[in-house]
């Protein structure tokens, strides 16, 4: 990543902010925010699945960290679906 580049991921981080997350907070271990840095960069990256989106940042993990901290690691394949499927498109 190009160091002019920052200043769009965050535009991009700070539109995720905007998405609803209905969760009660202290039961969240995967933020709303890592999940959808994840799906795009994952689709970006050429996934075409949740379960290829997983594995993909489970090999990418220190990249994504650079941005969000995933304390908890990458969230499985069935959990991304539940999830993204809970957002009002």
């Amino acid at each position: 990543m190009f160091e002019d580049d920052r200043p769009r991921l965050r535009v991009l981080l700070d539109h995720f902010s905007l998405v609803e997350d209905e969760r009660e907070q202290w039961r969240v271990a995967h933020p709303l925010p890592e999940v959808l840095l994840l799906v795009v960069c994952g689709t970006i990256g050429a996934c075409d699945d949740f379960d290829e989106i997983v594995e993909w940042g489970e090999d990418n993990l220190a990249f994504l960290r650079r941005f969000l901290p995933y304390h908890h690691g990458i969230p499985g394949s069935r959990w991304l679906r539940i999830l993204l499927n809970r957002i009002d498109p």
